[in-house]
């Protein structure tokens, strides 16, 4: 039996059990029905089991996206269903940039409202808010500012923030949207409740106010009447934990759920649009980097690290996923700026699929009888799949990998304190390699899974950093991935899309062709037709 067939084996018994398991409990009651009759609602399901924080200024994943960004928002904001640097008004009506680049002075828009009568919302938020984003006690985000040299209030509705260097990206860490990381929180609610109670609990400014979060359940968010961009056409956005793909594809099929994170399968996904379901699948890429924890033994040896590389075969991977995944040819998206391309590496540097060099690298390495890993691996549809193809794929080579399987929030939480020798995490970000570079391996970055960190590359970000040219900055971040790619701290897995899917009653109010949240973003023009 070869691998590939091996492995659909193993995930249609999965599909099936999960299935099974979860069937009772998915068939809408009389209850449940009456109960959402009367009330313009939408619910989502999101593959997650539960939800950490709903702080945004503290570390936050997908499974929250939903949430934070419609409760809150940043200065500006992507054309809907756009990521572009187009960027339009949001909380900021209106915005100036020096003539060398490195002064953005923003006028906000007057009488807008934090919910839970908090009060207008001022430059004492954005301030409150900048200060803590950049602070980096508080957040894990804070060297998405280290650029920031100053946030200046001129007076209630002006602000001024000046960089240390011109950076052509700036506004995209202040935009409404998922990995921008600058939504703003309010002043006076913080300080009022603490901001413990803050963390599941959030004030914002946006279309839907947080009502009620049920652990492992649901989160319910009500319409803002107040909303400064007009009353939303829904009354509520219910967002419910579904870490079972099996599980979300009853529920839509039941009427349970309205839209839902799609699994990365293609027969499911031809499947539901065969049904009459409407299929999103959307950009940029999502970059699925396996990394190699160099803090354990025997992962501090490159030969080693190279034997998991070449024992990765991602052609696999696009069949487990199907049209939804392209195989890597390169360490980043091609969509992303910066991006080097294929030929940018040495044939020394790739990680090509060649078993026979991994076991003769381990055999080098000392470890001729292969190696064990104990890992966690989260419960989530696509992060599970995958692990175990992969997990087969270097039991091939001698490296035996356990696995303990936990919720999507833990294995977050636990990532971020490097207890994993392989971490498999997705990203995506504004489309600009530069972010992803120094998310996975800056000196202390939360996401630096690998442990690799030298001054020497954080000195060459700095220097892509400080470069007003674009040329200059692409040429400085090919030389970046060059660097890592030297080290063997990650293997590109697979790049996929970002499926998702709803009923034909669902109206987004938008054209979706790209977007930084994983999951739908529903807004005041979100309508469910009759």
């Amino acid at each position: 039996m070869t691998g590939i067939d091996r492995r659909q084996l193993l995930v249609h018994t999965a599909a099936a059990a999960a299935l099974g398991a979860f069937t009772p409990g998915l068939v809408p009651s009389p209850a449940s029905a009456q109960a959402k009759g009367g009330v313009n609602r939408i619910t989502h399901a999101i593959s997650a089991g539960d939800i950490s924080s709903l702080d945004p200024i503290l570390a936050w994943v997908s499974a929250e996206v939903p949430i934070v960004t419609v409760v809150m928002e940043g200065l500006v904001a992507y054309p809907p269903g756009t990521v572009s640097t187009d960027f339009v008004p949001a909380l900021a009506e209106s915005w100036t940039v020096s003539e060398d680049g490195k002064v953005y002075t923003f006028a906000l828009r007057k009488g807008v409202q934090w919910h839970g009568g908090f009060g207008e919302f001022t430059a004492e938020d954005v301030k409150f808010s900048l200060d803590r984003y950049m602070d980096p006690k508080v957040s894990p985000w804070s060297a998405n500012y280290a650029n920031v040299d100053s946030v200046t209030i001129v007076d209630p509705h002006s602000l001024r923030i000046t960089l240390k260097s011109a950076d052509p990206f700036f506004l995209s860490t202040v935009a409404s949207d998922t990995e921008s990381v600058g939504l703003m929180v309010s002043r006076k609610a913080f300080e009022t409740r603490g901001a413990a109670a803050m963390r599941l609990n959030p004030i914002g400014t946006g279309p839907f106010q947080f009502k009620d979060y049920v652990s492992k359940d649901k989160v319910v968010m009500v319409r803002n009447d107040a909303y400064w961009g007009g009353k939303p056409h829904v009354d509520e956005v219910v967002i419910r934990f579904m870490p079972s793909s099996a599980a979300r594809e009853l529920a839509m099929r039941t009427g349970e759920i309205d839209s839902m994170r799609a699994a990365l399968d293609g027969q499911v996904l031809e499947r539901l649009a065969s049904q009459g379901y409407i299929i999103d699948n959307k950009g940029p890429e999502i970059n699925w980097w396996l990394h190699i924890n160099t803090r354990m033994k025997p992962l501090d040896d490159i030969r080693v690290r190279q034997a998991i590389a070449h024992a990765i075969n991602s052609a696999d991977l696009k069949t487990l996923l199907g049209p939804v995944a392209t195989v890597p040819t390169q360490m980043i998206g091609p969509a992303y700026f910066g991006a080097a391309t294929p030929s940018d590496f040495s044939d020394a540097q790739k990680w090509t699929y060649d078993p026979d060099q991994s076991k003769k690298l381990l055999a080098d390495a000392g470890h001729r009888s292969g190696i064990t890993l104990d890992m966690i691996i989260s419960e989530r549809d696509d992060y599970r799949q995958m692990m175990v193809l992969m997990q087969e794929q270097l039991k091939q080579v001698g490296i035996t990998v356990n696995l303990n399987r936990v919720d999507h929030a833990y294995y977050h939480s636990q990532i971020v304190k490097f207890v994993n020798p392989l971490v498999l995490f997705g990203d995506i970000t504004y489309p600009n390699a530069e972010i992803l570079l120094s998310r996975a391996f800056r000196t202390g970055a939360t996401r630096n899974f690998s442990g690799w960190h030298d001054p020497s590359f954080d000195a060459l970000l700095d220097k892509v950093s400080a470069s007003p040219e674009i040329e200059t900055r692409r040429k400085l971040l090919v030389e970046a991935q060059q660097r890592v790619a030297d080290q063997f701290v990650l293997v590109p897995a697979i790049f996929t899309g970002q499926p998702l899917v709803r009923s034909k009653r669902v109206d987004l109010g938008y054209e979706l062709k790209s977007s930084l949240a994983l999951e739908y973003r529903y807004s005041q023009l979100t309508r469910l037709k009759d």
